[in-house]
């Protein structure tokens, strides 16, 4: 029986059986997952020693030895695994793509980066790291759109030690998920900015003004206080948003200009392959691909369909 190959992109590669890219693929993702857990546990070990021990030398061989399987053996894993997917399926990705939102302009005329991030203010809280990947613009139903995965993350120093008398440095994610730019989509009239103010949300419902105020901060372009810009509409919006799954949360929503920016803290991946999949499931790539593109098409229709764009409270 002749063996499915996938897609052929890069000129001069080599060409692959499904079966051959699943074997290559699952081979990288193990060794990825192997690295990354026993630095894991050896970075963890270090530190229970820092509190039974004091012992600097076996301490530093530990997190060092933890810190070098990330960097030499998790890392270059999963850097070979990203590239060989985009080698093999890259022709596949891009055809999607271009089905699903027509072609992408060059240069980007909506471009989601760390200049753009850092003016929007889509978060409170300012990042000093950002990583964004699977950038892509297009049109859905005439609608000309950006959008990408987003990590945001902030160094933070803080007091260590059993009686806080050192001090150490981490890393601390802001935000994960993504964002999205929409081209005039609402009454340019509107000026107005959400922020997530990072409080507790047990089962307050946001549709509710009270709640809403408690959780989320709504200001204009010069920093003016909005709260009376809130519409019904518009609350209800942001609940839609949150509902679209279960782990979605808003980060930041503005509507100003005739354009929407919008940060949504999700699971979901747009137009990428999340890093829980079985990679050695080719078929199943191809089908989270299509879904991922998808599930931006009902998001955009989501936000377009909502009565809170008009500025009118009905």
């Amino acid at each position: 029986m002749r063996k499915k190959r996938n897609d052929f992109d890069a000129v001069g590669a080599e060409r692959m059986t499904d079966t051959e890219l699943s074997k290559k693929l699952g081979s990288y993702q193990r060794t990825e997952s192997i690295g990354i857990l026993l630095g894991v546990i050896l970075v963890i070990t270090g530190c229970i020693m820092t509190f039974v021990y004091r012992n600097i030398i076996v301490i530093c061989i530990l997190v060092f030895a933890g810190v070098a399987l990330f960097l030499l053996v998790a890392q270059p894993a999963q850097k070979k695994k990203k590239a060989l997917m985009q080698q093999q399926l890259g022709g596949f990705f891009r055809t999607e793509l271009t089905k699903a939102f027509g072609p992408e302009p060059e240069p980007a005329t909506l471009p989601i980066d760390w200049a753009y991030l850092e003016a929007a203010k889509l978060s409170v809280v300012s990042f000093t790291e950002c990583t964004v990947t699977d950038f892509h613009e297009g049109e859905h139903k005439g609608l000309r759109f950006s959008a990408a995965n987003v990590e945001l993350r902030r160094t933070v120093e803080e007091k260590s030690g059993p009686n806080n008398d050192n001090w150490m440095t981490r890393t601390e994610t802001l935000f994960r998920g993504i964002v999205v730019r929409c081209k005039d989509i609402c009454d340019p009239a509107l000026d107005i900015a959400l922020n997530d103010m990072f409080q507790e949300r047990k089962k307050d419902d946001i549709t509710e003004p009270a709640a809403f105020r408690k959780h989320f901060s709504a200001h204009t372009a010069d920093d003016r206080e909005a709260d009376d810009q809130v519409t019904p509409q518009l609350r209800d919006l942001v609940q839609k948003l949150e509902a679209s799954s279960r782990t979605s949360k808003l980060c930041g929503l503005i509507l100003r200009d005739g354009d929407l920016a919008l940060a949504l803290n999700t699971r979901y991946v747009f137009a990428g392959i999340p890093e829980e999949l079985d990679l050695r499931d080719i078929d199943g790539i191809r089908k989270w691909f299509t879904a991922s593109l998808a599930g931006m098409g009902n998001l955009l229709d989501l936000i377009t369909e909502s009565p809170a764009l008009t500025g009118i409270i009905e």
